[in-house]
């Protein structure tokens, strides 16, 4: 009654465990990024820097599920602009 279930992995084919290696080998470049459930702010996924379009995620802390534009959620590189209040130049 209180035996633990020994878990039975199968055996990977030599062409999934190609893919895999494939696989690897093309995200070497990329970086990461954290995608963030906007309600409770628990880490719901880490997709690559490539990745897009959408995707139905689904938290497990506050058990929402919804979908998410994965280019909403990306890193923009800061640009300094000269926006005619803020001038950015150092007085000397």
């Amino acid at each position: 009654m209180n035996t633990v279930k020994a878990h039975c992995q199968t055996p990977v084919s030599r062409d999934n465990l190609y893919k895999l290696r494939l696989s690897r080998s093309e995200t070497e470049g990329l970086s990461l990024r954290d995608i963030r459930c906007p309600y409770c702010g628990f880490l719901v996924e880490r997709v690559f820097s490539d990745v897009t379009g959408h995707k139905m995620v689904h938290c497990r802390k506050c058990k929402e599920e919804y979908p998410v534009n994965l280019g909403y959620f990306r890193r923009a590189n800061r640009q300094r602009k000269h926006d005619g209040f803020h001038c950015h130049r150092q007085k000397g």
